[in-house]
């Protein structure tokens, strides 16, 4: 009896002491400030080899600070860098065959121009001789009744008539040098338009090369692997160095990690019932669990519009409670304490309750 006696005393003990601790534990929850445990995070950038080699050179290593711009690893890229001469001693030859087509158009249109005026000569001489011809018809028309009347001799008429032969002649070969001349000038225009065109092809050979070139030099500055800007900070630190120089890369793999430290944030989850206490640019107190008597100081970034873990009939007050709603901060880190990974506990300010 005695024994049954002391395990209920003791039953009542352990169960007293728990119950103390539970309420000592709820009525802090009540007077703590709104607020959640948390993750830290930090923005990760991947630096991948975009075109396939063989690495030369690789100079930070993993811990390393870098900044912006800063080299991080060199490529062996001897076929990029030849196929990039290749392509700009081909716009040299682009260029210098437009100046040829161009010297070649100067010249056609010339061509063209004198020959128009050949042409144009040929049909002045033609109507100068027409002239001639049509005023000996005259005179042949006029001897020719003087003859008729005893005025004149036969000699006379002879002679005038053997004239105007000569002159009709002379015009049918005048109008076939007109003819030629106009063949000729039409020839050199033909030929104008030819060397405009060869122009315009040469400029279009010279755009395509100046775009191979431009494709090449792409290429070519991927031989090359720089810090891009990561996070808000213009510096980083090398989280990952992925390959050793002389290994031997593909296109999308991984060569490094870098991350951004000087500023981290973490998101936890505030119930339904703290969510008037969350706003915009709002303080906050951060507590790390690997320093106890350190506060860090970060303000809200985003307040989630939407719950999560939502039940399907939401009706009850108890079900209201159940909602929560994600809340992110950010948390100035120069320092560097907190890292990726490193659990946190985030109070809101201004919202402790009073005891």
């Amino acid at each position: 009896m005695k024994r049954i006696i002391g395990i209920v005393v003791i039953l009542v003990i352990a169960l007293s002491v728990t119950l103390s601790i539970r309420l000592r534990q709820l009525r802090a929850y009540s007077l703590a400030a709104a607020g959640g445990s948390g993750v830290i995070e930090a923005t990760e950038v991947n630096i991948n080899a975009r075109i396939p080699g063989r690495l030369q050179a690789v100079l930070v290593r993993e811990g390393d600070e870098v900044s912006e711009g800063q080299v991080l690893a060199e490529l062996d890229c001897a076929e990029p860098r030849a196929a990039l001469a290749q392509v700009q001693a081909g716009v040299s030859a682009a260029q210098a065959a437009v100046e040829a087509s161009r010297a070649g158009a100067n010249a056609a249109t010339e061509n063209t121009k004198a020959a128009w005026k050949a042409a144009s000569a040929a049909e002045f001489q033609v109507q100068s001789v027409v002239v001639g011809r049509d005023n000996t018809q005259k005179e042949a028309a006029r001897v020719e009744s003087l003859t008729k009347a005893g005025a004149l001799s036969e000699s006379r008429l002879d002679q005038i008539q053997s004239q105007l032969s000569n002159l009709n002649h002379q015009i049918e070969g005048l109008k076939a040098n007109t003819d030629a001349a106009r063949s000729r000038a039409d020839a050199a225009r033909r030929s104008e338009i030819a060397a405009q065109a060869q122009i315009l092809a040469a400029q279009s050979q010279v755009a395509a090369s100046q775009a191979a070139v431009e494709r090449a030099q792409a290429v070519a500055r991927e031989c090359t692997l720089t810090a891009p800007k990561v996070g808000v900070s213009d510096k980083a630190v090398v989280q990952l160095r992925a390959f050793e120089p002389g290994e031997s890369v593909l296109p999308g793999a991984t060569l490094f990690t870098l991350v951004e430290m000087n500023e981290v944030r973490a998101s936890f989850y505030l119930p339904n019932a703290e969510l008037a206490s969350a706003s915009l640019g709002q303080g906050v107190t951060v507590r790390a669990d690997a320093y106890p008597e350190k506060k860090f100081e970060g303000k809200i970034r985003f307040v989630s519009q939407k719950a999560e873990f939502t039940p399907r009939n939401v009706q009850t007050r108890e079900d209201r409670d159940r909602l929560v709603y994600e809340v992110e901060v950010t948390i100035p880190n120069q320092d560097r304490l907190l890292r990726p990974g490193m659990p946190v506990e985030v109070a809101i300010d201004g919202t402790e309750r009073k005891r």
